[in-house]
């Protein structure tokens, strides 16, 4: 009876130990399940913190890319509006200053076409002339307008001759000027002015709106167009 007590002790103290191994087995198990989860996951969570910081870097870089190509485009693009806006500019200047040139000649042109179809400055310019080539005995030849005087009247009609008109204050001096070596003749271009033509050294001067108006033009010209882009500065009270 005491043989077989013994032995059921030993019994358990043998499953108790068995138990107990397990027990720690099964902990030491799980403090390295745990360790190990906690080392995954720490690497994990550090994996993932690099990612997500690669991932902000590299957006990072792209936005200053962008931004940086955003820049450059900007410049271009307002450079490239400043440069058409210039271009504009200039050609805006350039077509008003053409039409107010043209405006300046055309008005000149007009001024001087009234001036010369004056007969009251007809006669003074002939008479200038008939007082210049008189002293010389050189024979010239007066072309006068024909929308003033015409062949026909100067050769057939002079009793007709309207007093005051260019074609009487011709058929009154002419006489006169014949026997001086001036003659008269009509000029039928339809220019206003007259035209003084040597017969001896034959050469013509003309004194016509367009000889006239050239003449100015060239000296005028330049000095409107000068005015026009700001480099002659006309002072008040001051002669040009």
């Amino acid at each position: 009876m005491a043989r077989e007590k013994g032995t059921g002790v030993s019994a358990a103290s043998a499953q108790a130990v068995e138990s107990a191994g397990v027990e720690g087995l099964i902990g030491r198990l799980r403090d390295e399940g745990v360790s190990q989860g906690r080392s995954e996951a720490e690497a994990i969570v550090a994996s993932a913190k690099q990612q997500a910081a690669d991932l902000v870097a590299e957006a990072k870089r792209e936005a200053e890319a962008i931004l940086a190509k955003a820049a450059q485009e900007g410049s271009k693009l307002k450079t490239a509006g400043e440069d058409a806006v210039r271009l504009a500019m200039r050609d805006t200047i350039l077509s008003l200053e053409g039409d107010l040139l043209k405006g300046f000649v055309d008005r000149l042109r007009r001024l001087v076409k009234g001036v010369l179809a004056d007969p009251a400055f007809l006669q003074r310019v002939i008479l200038a002339v008939a007082g210049r080539a008189a002293p010389t005995g050189e024979r010239a030849e007066l072309l006068l307008p024909a929308e003033l005087v015409s062949l026909e009247d100067l050769q057939s009609k002079p009793e007709e001759a309207t007093p005051g008109t260019l074609m009487h204050f011709v058929l009154s001096l002419g006489g006169g000027m014949l026997r001086e070596g001036m003659g008269f003749g009509v000029a039928e271009d339809g220019q206003a002015g007259i035209r003084v033509r040597l017969v001896d050294e034959d050469v013509q001067i003309d004194l016509t709106e367009s000889a006239v108006s050239e003449l100015l033009l060239r000296h005028m010209l330049p000095r409107f167009r000068a005015l026009l882009r700001g480099a002659v500065v006309v002072k008040s009270g001051t002669a040009p």
